[in-house]
């Protein structure tokens, strides 16, 4: 591999993660700002899981839903609820 080349694909890996660091901080802003009740998308999230038991912790206490369909799990509320548990 040329020199030339190395440096080119160093260089789209180096663009290619700070893309990805982007979007996870969006997809981190903008799943706390639905947690809110009054934010308008709100509605959107699971309901909120039931349990007796304190387990400690969690990332949040909304149920998981079930993704039947690729496009469903690809969705910014599905996503981001599996990201953070």
């Amino acid at each position: 591999m040329s020199v030339e080349l190395k440096g080119q694909v160093n260089s789209f890996l180096k663009h290619a993660h700070i893309q990805q660091a982007i979007a996870d901080d969006a997809d981190m802003d903008i799943f706390c700002k639905m947690a809110n009740p009054h934010h308008c998308v709100h509605s959107l999230l699971s309901p909120v899981k039931s349990c007796n038991h304190y387990l400690g912790p969690k990332g949040h206490m909304y149920e998981l839903p079930r993704c039947d369909s690729e496009m469903h799990q690809k969705s910014s509320v599905p996503r981001c609820l599996f990201k953070y548990m």
